[in-house]
C-alpha cells in the first residue's frame, strides 16, 4: 500500500506542476493576443498618419521628389529613410 500511496502523491505533485505551467502558458498566450491586437491598431494608426502627411504635402503644393518613408524597425522604433 505504501507504494501506491507514494505513486498517488507523486502523480498529484506532477499534476500540480503541470497545472501551474498551463496557467503560465495561458497567460502568455493572452498577452501575445493583446500585444498582437495593439500592434495591429498601431500599424493602422501609422498608415493613417502617413496618408495624412502625404495629403497635406500635396495640398501645400509640395511635390515629394525625394519622399521620406516612415517605417518601424524590428525593435518597434520609428525610422525615417529617403527613397
Amino acid at each position: 500500500m505504501a507504494v501506491e500511496e507514494e505513486l498517488r502523491r507523486d502523480h498529484a505533485e506532477m499534476q500540480a506542476v503541470i497545472d501551474a505551467k498551463q496557467k503560465i502558458i495561458d497567460a502568455q498566450e493572452k498577452r501575445i493576443r493583446s500585444l498582437d491586437a495593439a500592434n495591429s491598431r498601431l500599424m493602422s494608426a501609422l498608415t493613417q498618419v502617413k496618408e495624412r502627411y502625404s495629403v497635406q504635402n500635396l495640398r501645400n503644393g509640395l511635390s515629394p521628389t525625394n519622399p521620406t518613408k516612415l517605417s518601424i524597425t524590428e525593435n518597434g522604433e520609428f525610422k525615417n529613410s529617403s527613397c
